[in-house]
């Protein structure tokens, strides 16, 4: 995590010099970014796996609510923040100033002591070849990431493409899309906020049915409802977001053996972004020819059938809170997944 924040303020410096100076080229700034986004995918498993290390696993939930509830708050006022900074001193400084949030980031980090520090002395081909077998191995597991990747996909495409290209035609244009996405944002933290308060424990209902619940902003956007419908539907869907998230986050925290965690979040990530640049360029072909009312549609549809669906298992229903980690199989049998591959993997060296 300090590593991924150091090379990502380095990042951000460089992008400001290179916008202060006035010799910034199209090239350098689509060089930057990709190094920027290299280093930030190492930041989020690492992460995961140093929360079960920190907290008992009876405040997981509590836990992942309130880490998640200032980055929330971020998100509502850090476009306005940087609409503002960006107003009265321009786009180099904003940057710079961005960069500084990166490198102070980093000495908060740098404090951090892990109780009972991983170390892996392994090979990461070897890294990844147990990594994959761990998690092909869980069948409800695989199952809730193809679940994801698909959501992901649609609510990217149609809120994220598709929306702005609506409120530009049909709703007002920047003004109406700031309203949804402040909207947005204003749901994620008020999820945070229910995710402490309520702390589901149905875990495979509650992701299933709040992840269903994204639908909601792209149908009314296909229609072209009034703007106060859309804010309102998109709060909700902020809401039931990041309920699911807090929920899913504890329930892996609580399965996967605490050596394996970082490894099975980055195949997840990966699995769940791997559909979205090629999912752009389709939808984005696919929109020559169609309306922007039948693709939002089409997408919102797709995302409630590939959330519901796995309903229709007992072994997703059952994924719960509280209870002894599921078997590889997925179905439910008590199975003490944790202790056995912890040994497994302290043989290899890999915990």
């Amino acid at each position: 995590m300090v590593t991924s924040n150091a090379v990502s303020g380095a990042v951000q410096v460089t992008i400001a010099i290179l916008i202060l100076t006035g010799v910034a080229e199209l090239w350098m700034l689509a060089t930057s970014v990709f190094l920027l986004g290299v280093a930030s995918v190492f930041f989020q498993p690492a992460s995961q796996g140093s929360i079960v290390q920190l907290v008992p696993a009876e405040l997981r939930v509590a836990a992942n609510a309130v880490l998640r509830l200032p980055l929330n708050v971020a998100k509502v006022l850090g476009q306005a923040l940087g609409g503002l900074v960006v107003a009265l001193v321009g786009p180099g400084w904003a940057l710079a100033f961005n960069a500084l949030t990166f490198l102070i980031s980093v000495f908060f980090l740098a404090s951090v002591r892990l109780p009972q520090p991983i170390k892996n002395k392994s090979s990461a081909l070897l890294d990844f070849r147990i990594g994959w077998k761990e998690f092909s191995a869980r069948r409800w597991y695989v199952i809730m990431v193809v679940q994801s990747a698909i959501v992901v996909l649609m609510w990217l495409v149609g809120f994220q493409l598709f929306g702005p290209v609506v409120s530009h035609s049909s709703l007002g244009g920047a003004f109406a899309w700031g309203l949804i996405s402040g909207g947005f944002a204003f749901g994620l933290v008020g999820g945070s906020l229910v995710a402490v308060a309520v702390r589901p424990q149905r875990v495979g209902i509650t992701v299933s049915l709040c992840l269903a619940a994204q639908a909601l902003p792209l149908v009314v956007l296909a229609f072209i409802a009034p703007i106060w419908l859309i804010v309102v539907a998109t709060v909700l869907a902020g809401i039931a977001l990041d309920i699911s998230i807090v929920s899913w986050s504890a329930f892996f925290q609580e399965q996967i053996p605490e050596g394996l965690q970082s490894r099975l979040s980055s195949i997840s990530t990966f699995g769940q972004l791997l559909p979205v640049p090629i999912g752009y360029l389709l939808f984005g072909l696919l929109s020559r020819y169609f309306s922007n009312t039948v693709m939002v549609s089409l997408m919102s549809g797709i995302l409630v059938v590939a959330a519901l669906v796995p309903l229709l298992l007992p072994s997703i229903r059952q994924l719960r809170l509280g209870q002894l980690a599921y078997g590889p199989s997925g179905t439910g049998e008590e199975n003490p997944v944790p202790d056995v591959l912890a040994k497994n993997t302290k043989s290899e060296g890999t915990a």
